[in-house]
Formats: structure tokens, sequence, C-alpha cells
């Protein structure tokens, strides 16, 4: 899970999903802040299998390279 964001396997019940903005209790993959990414799956190896796959699939990040450049400059 290095590739941009952790993902952890969660089980939402049904009298909680408010409180992750999902429309059904199951299981979801859930980012560092706290946001349903993948689901709702039937099972915990469904929701792991579908981590795995993104991880896999995700392409690698940019390394080195340089930073912005914004062309008008300076403010100031």
């Amino acid at each position: 899970m290095d590739k941009f964001t952790d993902l952890a396997a969660v089980r939402i019940p049904d009298d909680e999903v408010e409180f992750y903005h999902v429309s059904e209790g199951g299981w979801y993959a859930i980012d560092d802040k706290d946001k349903a990414v993948l689901g709702p799956f039937e099972s915990l190896g469904e929701c792991d299998q579908a981590i795995h796959d993104r991880t896999r699939l995700m392409p690698e990040p940019p390394t080195g390279g340089s930073r912005f450049h914004a062309p008008w400059g300076p403010r100031g």
C-alpha cells in the first residue's frame, strides 16, 4: 500500500453509514482520511482482494522531477 495512500478494510455497520458517507453497510476500503474509496463488499476477503488489485494496478507516483513553476512569477 505504499503507492499513494494506505487503505484499510473496515466493516461499516448499517447504523454508522452516515459517518462514512456511504449508502449501505458492508466492508469498505477506507483511506487515511476515513473516506470510503472502494466498496461495499460482502466479505473481508473480497475487500482485501480489491485493495490488493487497486494497489497493483495504480501507476507508480512520480519521483524526482521538478516542482511546479507558475508562469506569472512571484507576486508582491
